[in-house]
């Protein structure tokens, strides 16, 4: 399939907030794309399919040029980067699939709070509220007569407003009231450099929601960098004020993921993995369960699958001492 790169056409959500990720100028249109004003800078970034690709080639794992032409090799590659326009899959075999998909590959929420929960605080808390969806894949939220979204990705093809990298993202100081990030920052190179930019971005009192992965084992690859402990994540935010924090995903679940990338590891045809992960996702299906009993139990937090955070900018951070303070775990006892 063959990209078209359409500078002429009109970016969707474009707005004065848009900077230049590398200098943070402020871009202009122009026939060959979105230019920077800087005159020491002047970089043009294209548009593809009316999606301004904003990325700041010289601190990426990423290029500009991955989202203009299929390459293979070098990159995120097409295997990353959907291109937009190819067609889902279709036919009675097609939704028998998915349907076995929705039936096994699911997770069950034993947590207290969530993105929406988010959305709907900011929106009543706010009579006007701007939300950035990181990583949005193609999640979208209910729509708020007083909220507008921004939708960004690294993936080129599941409707973001814009492609753009969490390291450097092309919006100017104080542009957004809110930020959700489901599990993006274990997909990052520099997690703490990553809060920064949702810091810069965010208002004065603005709020954030996180998902990161704590027992989990890789997954995307090579696109897989970190995980947080409860405590790691609280002070991955330690520049905000905790309205909310727990955990994302119970024991169960992550011993569920355990288990099914132990069964993995003895096999390496695409096709045996395939069928090997579905037997596992069918063999631990009950045990998901068990997190809806495990999510009330204190001490869930040090064997959590993953955790997550709310809170609000904050003008002073919290001290690492401090930080100890919000250990919510039962600190295993070692005798002689």
């Amino acid at each position: 399939m063959q990209l078209r790169v359409s500078p002429a056409a009109p970016p969707r959500a474009l707005s004065d907030s848009l900077v230049c990720p590398r200098c943070r100028a402020p871009l202009i249109g122009r026939e060959t794309g979105l230019a920077c004003t800087a005159p020491q800078c002047g970089r043009v970034y294209p548009i593809v399919d009316g999606t301004p690709i904003l990325i700041h080639d010289e601190n990426s794992v990423f290029a500009v040029a991955d989202f203009t032409a299929r390459r293979g090799g070098e990159g995120a590659g097409p295997e990353t980067i959907k291109l937009r326009g190819e067609a889902p899959a279709r036919g009675l075999k097609a939704a028998l699939r998915r349907a076995a998909e929705r039936a096994i590959y699911f997770s069950v929420n034993a947590s207290d709070w969530s993105s929406e929960k988010s959305v709907d605080y900011v929106a009543r808390a706010l009579p006007e509220a701007r939300i950035l969806v990181t990583g949005a894949g193609d999640k979208r939220y209910p729509d708020l007569p007083n909220v507008r979204y921004v939708y960004t990705d690294v993936i080129l093809g599941q409707g973001a407003d814009h492609v753009c990298d969490l390291h450097d993202l092309p919006f100017a100081d104080a542009t957004f009231d809110a930020v959700i990030a489901v599990a993006v920052l274990e997909h990052v190179a520099d997690p703490y450099r990553c809060v920064a930019e949702i810091a810069r971005v965010l208002k004065p009192g603005g709020y954030v929601y996180s998902v990161t992965p704590f027992m989990q084992q890789v997954h995307m690859g090579r696109y897989d960098f970190t995980r947080f402990t409860f405590l790691g994540h609280r002070r991955l935010f330690r520049h905000f004020t905790e309205i909310k924090a727990g955990m994302a995903l119970g024991p169960a679940g992550a011993l569920a993921w355990s288990f099914e990338y132990f069964v993995l590891s003895f096999f390496r045809g695409r096709r045996a993995r395939k069928y090997a992960r579905a037997a596992a996702k069918v063999a631990t299906l009950p045990l998901k369960y068990l997190d809806r009993v495990l999510a009330k139990r204190e001490g869930s937090l040090d064997a959590a699958g993953g955790v997550y955070f709310f809170g609000t900018k904050a003008e002073q951070p919290i001290s690492d001492r401090d930080l100890l303070k919000f250990y919510r775990g039962l600190d295993v006892v070692y005798e002689d």
